[in-house]
C-alpha cells in the first residue's frame, strides 16, 4: 500500500498467537531495495572493468601478432627489391618467432644464391650462370644445336707486347678484353672463353634465338668500331696501331657442359667450331678484319654488304669453303655515284 507517494511494503509478525496478536510493519519499498540497487552498480562497475580489461588485454595481444607480422612485411618487400642484408628480430619465443627465424635463413640463403650467381657471372657468361643454376643438378653432356660461333683475335700480339711491363700490358688487354666483352653481351652473345688475347663467343646457346646469325654479324662490327675508339685512347698512351681479325661460322655442333665431373665448362664443340676459328686466322692472308663462311650469309637475314673472296682449303677439311669479307650492314653501304 501506498505511503505518501511512495510504494510500501508490508510485514506481518506474530506476537501472541492465542491472543491473535501481529505487529504490522510498513516500509518504503525504495529502502528495502536499496541494497540491491548498490548490488547492482557494484556488478555494472565489475562488468565495465572487465569489459575494459578485455579490451585492453585484447589490444595488447593483437599489437603483439602485429607488430611482428609488419616486421616481417616490411622485411619481406626489401628482400623483393634485392635487399638481401634484410633481417627481422622478432624477439619472441613461440610460433610468429619461428616463422622469423625461417625467413631469416631463407633470405640468408637467397643472399648466397645471388653472391654466386655474381661470381658465376665473374667467371662465365650471365647467360650460362643462369642455365648452370637453375638446372637441378649439372650433368656433364650437351645438345645438338645451329648456332653462330665468332672468333676474334690481336694481329701480331707478340710484337705489340716488346719492350713494354707485364702489368702495362695486362691492363692494355683487360680493357680491350672488357669493351668487346660488352659490345658481344650487348647483341646476346656469350663469351665462351678468353685465350690470352683471343675471343671465342656463342650466338645462339644457351639462350635459343632465331636472329643469332645477324646479331654475330652486327657484334663483328661493333667490335671493330669499338676497337677503334679504344685505338685512340691507347695511342695517346703510346701503343701502335692495334688491329684484329674476326671468323664467324654458322653450323650446327653440339652445346652443352664438357669437361670432368669435378671441373666443367659449358661451351660448344664441332668441326663448325674449329673452321670459325681457321677463318679467323684467314684475315690476315687476305688483309680483312672480318671473314664470314657461306654458310654464315645463307642463314643471315639478308641486307650485309660483304666482298667475295673465293675459295680455301682449311686445315682438316677436303672440302674447300667459299669465303666473304663482311664490311658493314646494307644501311652502312656507300651510295654509288
Amino acid at each position: 500500500m501506498p505511503l505518501g507517494k511512495d510504494r510500501c511494503i508490508l510485514q506481518s509478525k506474530a506476537l501472541d498467537e492465542r491472543a491473535g496478536l501481529h505487529l504490522i510493519i510498513q516500509r518504503s519499498l525504495e529502502e528495502a531495495l536499496l541494497p540491491f540497487y548498490r548490488l547492482q552498480r557494484i556488478l555494472a562497475l565489475v562488468g565495465l572493468a572487465g569489459l575494459a580489461v578485455t579490451l585492453v588485454g585484447g589490444a595488447l595481444i593483437a599489437r603483439s601478432v602485429s607488430r611482428p607480422v609488419l616486421q616481417l612485411a616490411e622485411s619481406a618487400r626489401k628482400v623483393q627489391h634485392g635487399d638481401f642484408e634484410a633481417r627481422t628480430d622478432i624477439g619472441q619465443d613461440d610460433e610468429i618467432g619461428e616463422l622469423a627465424g625461417s625467413f631469416n635463413r631463407m633470405v640468408a640463403g637467397l643472399q648466397e644464391r645471388d653472391r654466386i650467381r655474381s661470381l658465376l657471372g665473374k667467371v662465365v657468361s650471365s647467360d650460362i650462370a643462369e642455365e648452370l643454376l637453375k638446372s637441378p643438378e649439372i650433368r656433364l653432356g650437351g645438345e645438338e644445336r645451329e648456332v653462330t660461333v665468332l672468333f676474334s683475335d690481336i694481329r701480331d700480339f707478340t710484337t705489340l707486347c716488346e719492350g713494354r711491363s707485364p702489368a702495362v700490358i695486362l691492363d692494355m688487354l683487360n680493357r680491350y678484353l672488357t669493351r668487346m666483352n660488352d659490345v658481344i653481351e650487348s647483341q646476346g652473345g656469350v663469351v665462351d672463353k678468353f685465350i690470352g688475347d683471343a675471343i671465342m663467343a656463342i650466338f645462339g646457346a644457351p639462350l635459343v634465338r632465331p636472329d643469332h646469325v645477324d646479331r654475330a654479324l652486327r657484334a663483328a662490327l661493333e667490335m671493330v668500331r669499338t676497337l677503334a675508339e679504344l685505338q685512340n685512347e691507347l695511342a695517346a698512351e703510346g701503343f701502335p696501331e692495334i688491329r684484329i681479325g674476326i671468323g664467324i661460322n654458322t653450323d650446327v655442333v653440339v652445346a652443352g657442359n664438357m669437361g670432368s665431373r669435378d671441373r666443367l665448362n659449358y661451351t660448344v664443340i664441332g668441326d663448325g667450331v674449329n673452321l670459325a676459328s681457321r677463318l679467323e686466322s684467314q684475315c690476315k692472308t687476305f688483309k680483312t678484319p672480318i671473314i664470314v663462311s657461306e654458310k654464315t650469309l645463307q642463314r643471315a637475314g639478308g641486307g650485309w654488304d660483304t666482298r667475295p673472296l673465293g675459295e680455301i682449303t682449311v686445315k682438316g677439311k677436303s672440302e674447300p669453303t667459299r669465303i666473304h669479307a663482311l664490311i658493314g650492314e646494307g644501311a652502312d653501304r656507300p651510295e654509288q655515284g
